[in-house]
C-alpha cells in the first residue's frame, strides 16, 4: 500500500510537486552544518574540482538553499516590468557619464531581492547589490541563490574587518575570499554580486591583476614545476615549509601543495615530469590528504600585491612622501622591500609583507575598489539608499577621526593618500553608473536618493507584506482559502513546512514540501517550500503570495 499522502482530485500540477517530495524522502539530507575549520573530521565534497564557488554552501546549518528560479520570470512582460526596464534604459554601456536611475517605493524587504532576481534572468542584468552592511548582505545574498536557482550565481564581497586606519593583522581568509569574489564577478559565472558600503569603499587588488583567465590545473595536462612556481610567486603566494593558510605553497621535490584562495582545502599537487599525475585535497591540521579533485583555479592570493616592477615601483608612488616618513612608515616600507626576495628559490614573490599595517598602506599596494571591476553594463540596486547613505557617512567619519589622531600624533603624513575611496568619488561613480533604489519606505528619502523626486517610478509594483488572521500558523488555511479564491499563486517557504504540511492536511488542503520550483505554481495553488527566506510579500502584477517563518512565526534567519 502506498504511504503517500491521497492527493485524489487534485491538479496535475500538485500531484507533480508531490511526487517530488517523496522522491526526496529516500534522498541523502544535504546542507548539514561543516565542522569549524581544524575541528573535527573535514567535509567531504562531492565536487569535481575545486574552484571558484562564490555563495555555493552559504545556506548554513539546516537545509541548503531552495531553487525558486520559477518564480521571477512570472514579472516578464507585465506592465510594471516593462516600466521599469524603460526607465533603466539599455544594458549596454551608457553612451555619457550622466547614468541612469529609477526608483521604487512600498516595497517589502522580501520582494526586493525578487526583482532584482527578475531582472538578472529576464533582463540579463549583470546586477552589483549595495547593502547596508554585510550582515544584511549574506542575507539577501541567499534569497538571490533561492530566487535565480544558482547559489553559485551570487558571488558576496565581504568587507575586510579591520577598520580604517587601523594596525591589525590581514586576515588571510578575508582577503582572499574578496580576491575569489572578484574573480567570480570578472569571470561571468556570478550574474550577481552582493556588497556592503564598506567593502566597496575598502581598497583591493587592480583589475590588471585579476587574470581574466585565472591558472586551471588537471590531471594529465603538461605543466612544469618551474613555470607552476613562477606563476605562484607572480600571484603572490607566499613560500613556507608547510602549508596551513590560503596564500600559501610549499614544494618538496615533486610535490607542491598550494591554498588557493577559492578552495575550502589547499591542494597537493604531484607531478610526473611536467605531467600532472594527480590532485588531491588534504587537511592543513594533519598534512592527511581527503580526496581526489579534477581540478584547481589559482587566483592571486591576496589583494596586497608588490606592484609588478618590484619593491622600487611601490617606493615611487610614494613620490615626495617617501623622504618625510615617520619612523613606522619607514619600518613598513623596508619590510615590504625585504620580503619580495626568496633566498631559498631565489624568485622573486609579489606577496606584500603587510604584517598589521594592510589598512594603512592600502591605498598603495591595493590601488583600486571594487567598483573599478565592474564594467558600466553593470546595475546598482540600492536597497534603502537612505541607510547606505548613513552607513557611507559613518565609516568617512570614523576614518577621518582616526586619520586625524594618526596625524596630530606624527605617524601619518598630511597628505597620505585615503585608505577609504573618497565620497566625492563615491557619489560620482554612482551618478555615472545605472542605479535602482528600493525602498519599504512610502516616497524616496530626501537628500540620499539618486532617483528622488520626478525619477521615482513610487509604488511601481503594488507589493504588500501578507497578513495573516490572528493566530498565525494556526489559521494559516483561513489565509489560504482567501488567497486561493482571489486566484493568488501561493508559495510557502518555511524551516518548518513538514509540520505545515500537516496543518494543510488537516483543513483539506494536503500539498507535499518541495526543494526546487521549476514553474510558477497556477493561480489558485499553493507551493510549499521546505527552507524559509527571510520576509514575504503579496499582491503586485504577478499575483504570487509568498509567506516565510518571519510572517508565521516571527523570526528570521540571522547570519551563520
Amino acid at each position: 500500500m502506498s504511504s503517500r499522502t491521497p492527493l485524489r482530485g487534485r491538479k496535475g500540477w500538485e500531484r507533480r510537486l508531490a511526487d517530488q517530495a517523496t522522491e526526496r524522502s529516500t534522498a541523502v539530507v544535504e546542507g548539514v552544518a561543516k565542522p569549524r575549520h581544524g575541528v573535527g573530521t573535514p567535509e567531504l565534497r562531492p565536487a569535481p574540482g575545486i574552484g571558484a564557488g562564490p555563495a555555493a554552501g552559504r545556506a548554513g546549518p539546516g537545509r541548503r538553499i531552495p531553487n525558486l528560479a520559477g518564480l521571477p520570470r512570472l514579472l516578464d512582460g507585465t506592465g510594471a516590468f516593462e516600466t521599469l526596464r524603460e526607465r533603466l534604459g539599455p544594458t549596454a554601456p551608457p553612451a555619457s557619464n550622466a547614468g541612469r536611475h529609477a526608483g521604487v517605493t512600498s516595497v517589502p524587504h522580501g520582494a526586493k531581492s525578487f526583482v532584482a532576481a527578475a531582472l538578472a534572468l529576464v533582463a540579463g542584468e549583470r546586477v552589483c547589490w549595495i547593502a547596508r552592511d554585510a550582515e544584511i548582505g549574506d542575507r539577501v545574498a541567499e534569497e538571490l541563490g533561492a530566487w535565480v536557482g544558482d547559489p553559485a550565481a551570487v558571488a558576496v564581497l565581504e568587507p575586510r574587518t579591520a577598520l580604517a586606519y587601523e594596525r591589525s593583522e590581514l586576515v588571510a581568509d578575508e582577503t582572499a575570499a574578496r580576491v575569489a569574489a572578484l574573480s567570480a564577478w570578472r569571470a561571468g559565472k556570478a550574474k550577481v554580486l552582493v556588497a556592503s558600503v564598506q567593502a566597496l569603499l575598502q581598497h583591493t587588488l587592480s583589475p590588471g591583476d585579476l587574470p581574466h583567465e585565472p591558472l586551471e590545473l588537471c590531471v594529465g595536462a603538461r605543466h612544469a614545476q618551474g613555470a607552476l612556481l613562477h606563476e605562484l610567486f607572480q600571484l603572490g603566494y607566499a613560500p613556507v615549509l608547510e602549508v596551513a593558510g590560503r596564500g600559501e605553497f610549499a614544494r618538496r621535490g615533486g610535490i607542491v601543495d598550494v591554498f588557493p584562495p577559492s578552495a575550502e582545502l589547499p591542494v597537493r599537487v604531484e607531478s610526473f615530469g611536467d605531467e600532472i599525475d594527480s590532485l588531491r585535497a588534504f587537511d592543513p591540521t594533519d598534512q592527511r590528504t581527503t580526496g581526489r579533485v579534477d581540478r584547481v583555479v589559482l587566483l592571486p592570493a591576496s589583494e596586497f600585491l608588490v606592484p609588478q616592477a618590484g619593491a622600487q615601483a611601490l617606493a615611487e608612488r610614494l613620490g615626495a612622501l617617501r623622504k618625510r616618513l615617520p619612523e613606522r612608515l619607514a619600518g613598513d616600507l623596508e619590510r615590504l622591500a625585504g620580503a619580495t626576495n626568496d633566498a631559498a628559490t631565489e624568485r622573486t614573490t609579489r606577496a606584500a609583507a603587510v604584517g598589521d599595517a594592510a589598512e594603512i598602506w592600502a591605498p598603495l599596494l591595493a590601488p583600486s575598489t571594487a567598483l573599478d571591476h565592474l564594467g558600466q553594463e553593470t546595475l546598482f540596486v540600492l536597497d534603502e539608499p537612505g541607510d547606505i547613505g548613513d552607513a557611507a557617512d559613518f565609516l568617512w567619519r570614523q576614518a577621518d577621526e582616526r586619520r586625524a589622531d594618526l596625524v596630530a600624533a606624527g605617524e601619518l603624513p598630511r597628505d597620505w593618500p585615503p585608505t577609504l575611496l573618497p565620497p566625492r568619488e563615491w557619489k560620482r561613480r554612482l551618478l555615472a553608473a545605472r542605479t535602482l533604489e528600493l525602498t519599504w519606505e512610502s516616497e524616496a528619502p530626501a537628500g540620499s536618493a539618486i532617483a528622488g523626486g520626478g525619477l521615482s517610478s513610487g509604488d511601481l509594483f503594488g507589493w504588500r507584506e501578507p497578513v495573516l488572521p490572528p493566530g498565525r500558523a494556526g489559521q494559516l488555511h483561513v489565509a489560504v482559502d482567501r488567497w486561493a479564491a482571489e486566484g493568488d499563486r501561493i508559495v510557502l517557504a518555511s524551516d518548518q513546512a513538514p509540520r505545515l504540511a500537516e496543518i494543510l492536511a488537516d483543513a483539506g488542503r494536503p500539498v507535499g514540501a518541495v526543494h526546487r520550483l521549476a514553474e510558477a505554481p497556477p493561480p489558485g495553488a499553493i507551493a510549499l517550500i521546505e527552507r524559509s527566506l527571510n520576509g514575504g510579500f503579496e499582491g503586485g502584477p504577478d499575483r504570487v503570495v509568498l509567506v516565510t517563518d518571519r510572517e508565521l512565526f516571527g523570526s528570521v534567519r540571522v547570519r551563520r
